[in-house]
C-alpha cells in the first residue's frame, strides 16, 4: 500500500503539484463525510439566475466532463424557466446582467424562454450596476433585460445600448512588411474565411454580404426591444443614437423601470414576493425529483459543437482546449440512438463554423442514414451552423434557426502563408529533396506552382460542386435560388429563412416540439429527452485517464499495476478536488496543435452582436 501512495505522489506532482497532494490526502478522508446529497425543494422559492455566465451547449463541462462553476447549460437554463413556470413553489425569477458572454441566438432563446415564464403571470425582475457600452456588451445586456417585467439599474452605471457593429482586421500589408504573403483561394466571391489574411482591406461583396447581416442583427433587436417596452422604432432610434445613456434618461425615455442600489432592488423583490428562499436555476434542476421512465419514447438530443475535425475524442487529452465537433464521435452518437428501440427521433444540435470537408461529409452522411432507417432528424441550430456545420445539417428532415443564428457560407476556402520574404530578410535558406511534381505544395517556403495551383483549384472546384448539388436536393433550390443562396454568402436565421436553408425559426425548445410531432408522438403522452451519448460517470472518465498512456503519461507510468479499486478510489479524490484541479488544468489547455490542408473556413465573426 505504501508504495501505492508512492506512486500515486509522484504522478500527482508532475501535474498539478504539491499542494494538490496534500488536498488529495486530506479528502481521502473527508470522501465520506462531505460528499453531496440531494436536498427537497422549499414549499416556495425563487428562482435566480446570472446572464453574465457563458451559456454551455451541450450536456458536459467542468475538468473531467463534471459540472463547471463558470458555465450554465443552455438546456439546464431553458427547462429550468419551462418547469418552474407551470411549478407552483417557484413564486418568481430575479436575474442580474452586465456584460452576457452568450451569442445573439442563445439570447433569443433565453428572451423567449423567460417570455414564456411571464405569460404564466409570474414576475419577473432584472438588475444591473451597469450595462456598459465597451465591446458593445451593453447592446445584448439590454436586449436581455427587456424581457423581463421590471428592469433596475444602479444610478451611476450607463446604459451601453449604442447598437451592433462589426470588425475585422486585414492583415495583407502588415503581413508583407514582414516577408509573409497568404495564398488564397475560394469558391465563391463571398466566401471571406481567408480575407483577412490574404486581402488589404475587406472585398466589396463581403462588405455587401456582412453589411445585410449587420443590419438584420440590428432590426431584430430593435423590434424585440420596441414590443417589450412599448416604444416605437422611431423613439427607441433617437434613443440608440443618443447612447449610452445615463440611467435617469435611460428611465425617462421608458427603457429602465427604476433606478436604485442591489440593497434598494432586493428589499423591493422582498416586498413585492415575500421573504423567500433563493434557488438558483442550476439547483432547481438539481433537486427536482422528476421521475424518469426507462421504457417511455425518448426523443434523442445530439450535440455538435466546435471546429469539425476528423477522428474520435479518445485521441485527445482529457484537459481540453477548444471544443471540437469529431466526426467520429457524432457518427457514433447518433447510430447508438438509431439502434435504440425507444427512441422516436433525433434534435441534432448544431453550433459549428465549419471545418475540415471530409469530416464535415462523414457527419453528413451520418445524419443521411438515421432517416434512411426511418428515425426523423430535426435540425436545432445554436450561434453559428455555417460552412460545414450547414453541411451537415442539410439532411435533416427539418432544420429550425433562431432569427439570429448565422448560417449558410456555402463555399470552401483553402490556402497558406508564404514565408519566403521573412526568411530571405532573416538570412535563412531551405533546401529541399523531393520526388513528385506537387509533393512541396503545402510548403510554407514557396507559392503554389502552376501545376499545384491547377490541383488545388480542381478541388475546391469539385467541393464546391458537391455542396452546392447537395443543397439544391436536399433544399429544394435550383438556378438562381441556389446561386443566391450559395457563394459563401452567410445570412441570418430570418434571411435563411427566406432563401429556402431553413424551415422554421425557432430555438431548441421548438424543435424538440417538432420532433415529437416528426415521431407521431400524441400530445398528451409522456416522453423522455435524454442525452446521446449519455453522459459518462466522472468516475468512469477519469478512470479511463488514468489508464491512457497516451493522456499523461507521467501519471500513466506512475500508475501501472495499481489494482483497479485503487485506481477508483483515487479517482473519487480527484472528482471531489474538481473546483482546485480545473484552473491548474486549465494552464496545459490548447497545447495541441494539428491542421488540415483543406477545410470549409467559417466567416470572420463568432455569431456574437
Amino acid at each position: 500500500m505504501l508504495r501505492f501512495f508512492g506512486k500515486v505522489i509522484v504522478g500527482l506532482l508532475a501535474i498539478v503539484g504539491t499542494l494538490v497532494v496534500v488536498l488529495a490526502v486530506a479528502a481521502w478522508f473527508l470522501v465520506p463525510q462531505v460528499m453531496p446529497r440531494k436536498e427537497p425543494l422549499p414549499g416556495s422559492f425563487v428562482l435566480t439566475v446570472d446572464l453574465d455566465r457563458p451559456l454551455l451547449e451541450g450536456e458536459r463541462g467542468g475538468w473531467f466532463g463534471g459540472a463547471d462553476s463558470d458555465t450554465l447549460p443552455l438546456r439546464t437554463l431553458l427547462d429550468g424557466l419551462d418547469l418552474a413556470a407551470n411549478d407552483d413553489r417557484v413564486l418568481g425569477l430575479v436575474a442580474r446582467v452586465q456584460a452576457p458572454e452568450m451569442g445573439l441566438a442563445q439570447a433569443q432563446e433565453v428572451r423567449d424562454a423567460v417570455h414564456a415564464f411571464r405569460a404564466n403571470g409570474k414576475p419577473t425582475y432584472i438588475y444591473a450596476d451597469t450595462m456598459p457600452a465597451a465591446g458593445q456588451s451593453g447592446t445584448l445586456a439590454y436586449y436581455l433585460a427587456s424581457a423581463f417585467g421590471e428592469i433596475w439599474m444602479q444610478p451611476s452605471g450607463e446604459v451601453g445600448l449604442t447598437g451592433v457593429a462589426l470588425e475585422s482586421p486585414f492583415l495583407a500589408d502588415a503581413l508583407a512588411e514582414i516577408g509573409i504573403a497568404f495564398e488564397a483561394s475560394t469558391r465563391q466571391e463571398y466566401k471571406g474565411a481567408l480575407a483577412s489574411l490574404s486581402e488589404a482591406s475587406m472585398p466589396a461583396p463581403q462588405q455587401e454580404n456582412l453589411g445585410r447581416f449587420v443590419a438584420s442583427w440590428f432590426d431584430q433587436m430593435k423590434a424585440d426591444i420596441s414590443a417589450a417596452r412599448g416604444l416605437t422604432l422611431e423613439a427607441l432610434d433617437a434613443q440608440i443614437d443618443s447612447a449610452p445613456l445615463l440611467v435617469s434618461d435611460a428611465v425617462q425615455a421608458g427603457l429602465v423601470d427604476r433606478a436604485g442600489y442591489r440593497d434598494q432592488f432586493r428589499a423591493a423583490v422582498r416586498e413585492s414576493l415575500g421573504e423567500q428562499s433563493r434557488l438558483t436555476i442550476a439547483d432547481y434542476m438539481d433537486r427536482r425529483d422528476d421521475a424518469r421512465s426507462e421504457t417511455s419514447r425518448r426523443i434523442a438530443l445530439v450535440h455538435g459543437v466546435g471546429m469539425v475535425v476528423p477522428g474520435a475524442s479518445d485521441e485527445v487529452s482529457p484537459f481540453g482546449g477548444p471544443r471540437l465537433l469529431r466526426a467520429d464521435d457524432l457518427v457514433d452518437a447518433i447510430d447508438s440512438a438509431v439502434k435504440d428501440e425507444r427512441v422516436a427521433a433525433i434534435v441534432l444540435r448544431l453550433d459549428s463554423p465549419g471545418g475540415d470537408y471530409v469530416a464535415s461529409d462523414t457527419a453528413r452522411r451520418a445524419v443521411a442514414l438515421a432517416r434512411e432507417r426511418g428515425t426523423p432528424v430535426i435540425i436545432s441550430m445554436g450561434n453559428t451552423v455555417a460552412s460545414g456545420g450547414y453541411f451537415i445539417a442539410l439532411e435533416g428532415d427539418q432544420i429550425l434557426a433562431s432569427p439570429g443564428t448565422l448560417t449558410g457560407s456555402i463555399g470552401v476556402a483553402a490556402g497558406k502563408p508564404v514565408l519566403r520574404g521573412l526568411w530571405e530578410n532573416m538570412g535563412v535558406t531551405w533546401a529541399r529533396l523531393a520526388e513528385g511534381r506537387n509533393a512541396g505544395m503545402w510548403s510554407l517556403n514557396e507559392p503554389f506552382s502552376i501545376a499545384a495551383r491547377q490541383a488545388l483549384d480542381q478541388r475546391l472546384d469539385a467541393i464546391y460542386a458537391d455542396f452546392t448539388r447537395r443543397v439544391g436536393a436536399a433544399r429544394n433550390l435550383d438556378g438562381d435560388r441556389l446561386d443566391q443562396a450559395a457563394r459563401g454568402r452567410v445570412f441570418t436565421g430570418v434571411d435563411a429563412l427566406e432563401a429556402g436553408l431553413v424551415d422554421q425559426l425557432g430555438g431548441l425548445r421548438a424543435a424538440l416540439r417538432v420532433a415529437r410531432e416528426a415521431a407521431a408522438i400524441p400530445a398528451d403522452e409522456p416522453v423522455v429527452v435524454a442525452p446521446y451519448p449519455e453522459p459518462d460517470d466522472p468516475l468512469n472518465r477519469l478512470l479511463r485517464v488514468l489508464k491512457n498512456p497516451s493522456a499523461l503519461p507521467g501519471l500513466a507510468q506512475s500508475l501501472a499495476g495499481v489494482p483497479e479499486s485503487d485506481l477508483r478510489a483515487l479517482a473519487r479524490v480527484a472528482v471531489l478536488l474538481e473546483p482546485v484541479l480545473e484552473p491548474l488544468a486549465r494552464v496545459t489547455a490548447g497545447m495541441g496543435t494539428g491542421a488540415a490542408a483543406l477545410r470549409y473556413g467559417g466567416p470572420e465573426t463568432d455569431g456574437r452582436p
